[in-house]
């Protein structure tokens, strides 16, 4: 029984329907309605020009009013024309308008008055007077009076709804949508008074009711309610009709009635359910295209994870409430980073972390909507997430987002870095206001204790510098701002140089020198840094080139790779196109790798290290101990030098266990056949304890600061520094 309910429920319609569904229908009779005003103003203007022509102007010559025959004869057609555009003018205007703007206002407003004013014809029609007598008794002239006076109410009804949405939208920027349906069923009744009007009156001529069954299908087959409204609707409009065709006058019916009644009823009857069927058919197709449509458009439009607006879609509905809002400069975009995330989901698992970042979508949504003003949540990547809202208590809903996301795990220390960007104006794109958010939020990326900051003047000259850098990296490759400064690497027993540190240091015609903690991180973030480093290795390889071809003191030169290098372009094919377009020999080239990077990227370093290898490159591992040590890379790569961080040195004279942890590090690579290197060395005395320890190579301010290769080779002339003979 439950079954059948259900089905019976579902073919009539009286199942409820999901938001996106009603949307998905109201929509479609929006754009039928469209149409159906287009088709309207066509025929309107046809029959006005065919009436004119047919009736009006011959009643003129013979001496009638113009005015009057135009009444007479043409108001209805100028009636359903002003209908029909006021119809397609709102609804091409009520949901496509990126912006309600001004001329979109007048023209709906312009087309609302009309539609009012018009309704004041009606106290012009001489209904009662013309509808009485020649054959037409005072039954069929109520009828016929009824159904005009209802054309014009409705027409009321139309230009009063215009009227009221098009102020309430322009002024207050406020969507009244019953209004939409107001206007859509007043045209609907419109329609189908129309056809009882002209097709009740050709009937009384003993002609066919053909504009009745147009109408009739002209609204069950466009404007699609659902089928018990469908159902409801067309039997109360064929019922009704029937009965109005088979009125008595003095207890006589007229003479077309006995066909109707003898034969044409059955006809009529099979219509009826013809169309019923036609509308239940269509309506459940559009149901299934709602279905299919809303799927496709969530797929689309939403994160799959949170169910959040994609990064796409949320700017591209940001941009459009940029557009339409009044107020803009009330608003505010945040981009929101979680603290300490990636220990949470190692530590817990993808599945804990997914859950974790689906909740934090949650509390966005609770936090940060506003029910009288439009909000957009969305998540751009991993971790991050982005919401346009109401500037009004932002900082308070960031601080409880901080708590309840801290709340959700007891162990591990978690937190919220929230940046924040006002838009100026409507024509900025959401895209860089969220950039300038991330940027803010950068500012306090590693400060736990402070969850909110918003973009102001000095991080707009850095975020200026920022889209500097990004916009013009190739500039700076292509016209030579970028170049490599050297420093210089020295044995350790007796100082002399064996060898250089190739840095990044980017001379700019606007902003000068650029140092490296300037646009490296810029450049990572972006995943450009691949540009700088493959600048880097060709200015390297001519610079050994020229120092060769010209009998000048040459030497190995480091190059240092990043994790991106490897994954953004083929590194090793890079460094050997250039080496061997630059004829280098190989042992002038030794490729720096970070520790940390081996550790992020293991499969995609594992194959690059051991085809440099191969191909006779040397392989230093960088900044061991720098906060990512472990045993494993030693085990599992074989470098040819280990080259101890810096902050091992920091204090060594009051720190016994740095002294007695570089001297056991020394001694663990020269028992794997690795020689080592010490950089950051500022004093002759840290020297001399490395020395002594057995390091191998030194580098730091002691023995020279990064330098232009001029620089460079002035204190190698000048004696100052000594090119080890030793240099390999």
């Amino acid at each position: 029984m439950a079954r059948i309910w259900h089905f019976i429920s579902h073919i009539l319609g009286f199942e409820k329907l999901s938001t996106n569904e009603k949307e998905y229908l109201h929509e479609s009779n929006i754009k039928s309605s469209i149409y159906m005003g287009f088709i309207v103003v066509a025929l309107e203007v046809w029959m006005l020009i065919r009436q004119i022509k047919k009736r009006v102007l011959i009643k003129v010559k013979d001496g009638y009013p113009l005015f009057d025959m135009m009444v007479k004869y043409t108001s209805k057609y100028w009636l359903f024309l002003i209908i029909g555009l006021a119809l397609m003018i709102f609804c091409i205007y009520c949901k496509r308008a990126k912006k309600f703007t001004k001329p979109v206002f007048i023209a709906m407003l312009t087309s609302g008055i009309f539609c009012f004013l018009y309704t004041f014809v009606l106290f012009l029609e001489n209904f009662t007077k013309v509808n009485v007598g020649a054959g037409i008794g005072e039954t069929q002239a109520f009828i016929l009076n009824f159904l005009l006076v209802f054309l014009y109410v409705c027409t009321f009804v139309i230009g009063t709804s215009i009227i009221i949405y098009s102020i309430f939208k322009y002024y207050k920027n406020i969507t009244i949508p019953i209004l939409e349906h107001i206007i859509i069923i007043a045209f609907t009744l419109i329609c189908l008074d129309f056809g009882f009007l002209v097709s009740y009156s050709d009937f009384m001529q003993d002609k066919e009711i053909i504009c009745f069954l147009t109408m009739i299908l002209y609204v069950g087959c466009l404007l699609i309610y659902r089928p018990y409204i469908s159902l409801l609707i067309l039997g109360v409009s064929f019922q009704l009709f029937y009965n109005i065709l088979t009125t008595f006058q003095d207890g006589k019916s007229f003479a077309p009635v006995d066909g109707v009644i003898s034969g044409d009823s059955v006809n009529y009857f099979t219509f009826l359910v013809s169309l019923v069927t036609i509308c239940f058919a269509i309506y459940h197709g559009r149901l299934n295209e709602a279905h299919k449509t809303y799927a496709l458009e969530k797929n689309l439009k939403n994160d799959g994870l949170t169910g959040l607006l994609n990064f796409n879609y949320f700017t591209e509905k940001s941009r459009e409430l940029i557009l339409t809002s009044n107020n803009i400069n009330s608003y505010i975009f945040l981009f929101i980073d979680i603290y300490n995330f990636k220990s949470y989901n190692d530590q817990r698992g993808f599945e804990a972390g997914n859950e974790f970042l689906t909740k934090v979508g949650s509390f966005l949504t609770e936090l940060f909507d506003d029910k009288e003003h439009t909000c957009l949540f969305g998540r751009q990547a991993d971790d991050h997430f982005v919401v346009l809202t109401k500037a009004d208590n932002v900082i308070e809903n960031v601080n409880t987002l901080t708590k309840k996301i801290k709340a959700m795990d007891n162990e591990i220390l978690l937190g919220v870095n929230a940046g924040g960007y006002r838009p100026l104006d409507e024509k900025e794109d959401p895209r860089r206001c969220i950039d300038r958010a991330r940027h803010a939020s950068a500012v306090i990326k590693k400060n736990v204790d402070v969850s909110f900051i918003e973009y102001d003047a000095k991080m707009g000259d850095e975020y200026r510098k920022r889209l500097y850098i990004l916009n013009n990296i190739e500039n700076a490759v292509n016209n030579g701002w970028i170049t490599p400064y050297y420093q210089p690497v020295v044995w350790s027993e007796n100082k002399e140089i064996c060898g250089c540190e190739a840095l990044a240091r980017w001379i700019d015609p606007v902003y000068g020198q650029l140092y490296p903690n300037e646009f490296i991180p810029v450049l990572e973030e972006y995943s450009l840094i691949h540009k700088l480093d493959r600048c880097i290795i060709e200015r390297v390889c001519q610079d050994l080139r020229n120092a060769i071809d010209n009998d000048k003191p040459y030497f190995p030169v480091s190059l240092n790779f990043s994790r991106l290098d490897f994954e953004l372009m083929d590194a090793v094919s890079e460094l050997e196109t250039l080496v061997n377009k630059y004829n280098i020999p190989k042992e002038l080239i030794h490729v720096e790798i970070t520790e940390s990077a081996l550790i992020d990227s293991f499969t995609i370093l594992s194959v690059a290290i051991n085809k440099l290898k191969e191909l006779g490159y040397s392989i230093w591992l960088d900044d061991f101990g720098s906060g990512y040590s472990s045993l494993n890379v030693l085990k599992d790569y074989s470098f040819d030098v280990l080259k101890i961080d810096m902050r091992f040195l920091s204090n060594l004279d009051k720190n016994e266990k740095s002294k007695v942890l570089i001297d056991c590090i020394i001694q663990m690579a020269n028992r794997i056949d690795m020689l080592t290197l010490t950089e950051g060395v500022e004093t002759f005395d840290e020297a001399d304890f490395l020395n002594s320890v057995g390091c191998d190579r030194l580098q730091g301010y002691l023995f020279g600061k990064p330098v232009p290769k001029e620089v460079l080779y002035q204190r190698i002339e000048s004696k100052e520094l000594i090119v080890s003979k030793k240099i390999i």
